[in-house]
């Protein structure tokens, strides 16, 4: 029997980021004083100190900064092999955001710099997990 992938965990500050990857966009928080890209959303701005933002939508590719495979077994949850990859998004150097790879679940054919572009993966309700949407990313 395999377990349901558990839903993520939707506080405040990420249920905007939850709801526009529901709609099948990619959005990240970009401040409004000096224009600045952040992600995760965060209240503080990095680089001017505003904490003024506003959800924007952003191109869903990047190149592949690093990733692992996962080989353990999560009770059926999560299928084993499994790889996640740390993509830098085009729109700054210093925006990097995870994503399961659509790739070979062994990763291979993986390359730092690899150019890639976002998809959604939506995740069915079992039992009482509610549905939820992933990014995934695949080679561009």
């Amino acid at each position: 029997m395999t377990a349901p992938r558990p839903a993520p965990f939707v506080e405040r500050d990420s249920a905007i980021w939850w709801d526009a990857v529901a709609r099948h966009e990619l959005h990240c928080a970009r401040c409004d004083d000096c224009g600045a890209w952040r992600w995760p959303v965060r209240a503080l701005c990095a680089r001017c100190g505003s904490l003024a933002w506003s959800s924007t939508p952003v191109s869903g590719r990047g190149t592949v900064a690093s990733w692992v495979v996962n080989r353990h077994d999560f009770g059926g949850a999560v299928p084993s092999p499994s790889t996640v990859v740390l993509v830098r998004l085009a729109e700054q150097d210093d925006l990097l955001m995870p994503g399961a790879w659509s790739g070979p679940a062994d990763g291979a054919g993986l390359a730092v710099d690899l150019p890639v572009a976002v998809g959604f993966l939506d995740v069915p309700a079992v039992d009482d997990t509610p549905g939820f949407t992933l990014c995934t990313w695949r080679s561009a």
